[in-house]
């Protein structure tokens, strides 16, 4: 009878063992399952915007960066076109400069602060230098064949107003042209990008 008892005895506390460390594993599996899903959360600039579409961020982060981006063109050109600096190369310059601030807009609008900025940076850099190839052909394109002068004409004439004489020409027009047809550019290059990124960052963690 005592070695009955005995047996029973051990045989329930191996139960309990068993049932105790079964809790624990999934006490500890649910805190990894949330940490891993809170960390798979991209950085934003505030966690506000997690409830916003992502392609909504993105539009809104293209059209902010595009009002920043055309403003201080047009004020270059203004400043630089009358030394004789032509129209494409104040771009292709001031686009240069300018990627690092799209990209930094774009990290904390619409995909997230990358762990590591610079690699992030250059892996998307390409599209900017592409973008800037395109911009700037299209640029010179549009000025060779005084596209801001012509729409101003067209626009001048189907509301009945009157083109004021001697009017110093800028290139707002053509930089519209030029803001659409490199932020589709934009836009698709950076989705398939950024989302490669995601693809191999949930791989490595399962």
């Amino acid at each position: 009878c005592r070695k009955v008892t005995m047996n029973m005895n051990t045989t329930a506390s191996s139960r309990n063992k068993r049932s105790h460390i079964e809790l624990e594993y999934a006490h500890l599996s649910s805190s990894t399952n949330t940490t891993i899903m809170t960390s798979s959360k991209p950085r934003l600039i505030h966690e506000s915007l997690h409830n916003i579409s992502q392609s909504i961020r993105f539009l809104v982060n293209g059209f902010l960066s595009q009002i920043i981006f055309m403003t201080t063109y047009n004020l270059l050109v203004s400043t630089f076109e009358p030394m004789g600096y032509p129209a494409s190369k104040i771009y292709a310059v001031f686009y240069t400069v300018y990627i690092p601030v799209g990209h930094a807009l774009g990290s904390l609008l619409v995909f997230g602060w990358p762990e590591k900025y610079l690699p992030s940076l250059m892996a998307n850099a390409p599209i900017g230098l592409t973008a800037m190839a395109i911009g700037t052909a299209l640029t010179g394109f549009l000025s060779k064949i005084e596209f801001n002068a012509k729409a101003d004409e067209w626009i001048s004439s189907l509301v009945g107003a009157e083109k004021p004489v001697e009017e110093e020409e800028g290139e707002f027009y053509s930089s519209l042209v030029v803001m659409v047809a490199t932020g589709v550019w934009c836009f698709v290059l950076s989705l398939y990008v950024n989302s490669e990124k995601k693809t191999d960052a949930k791989e490595k963690e399962l």
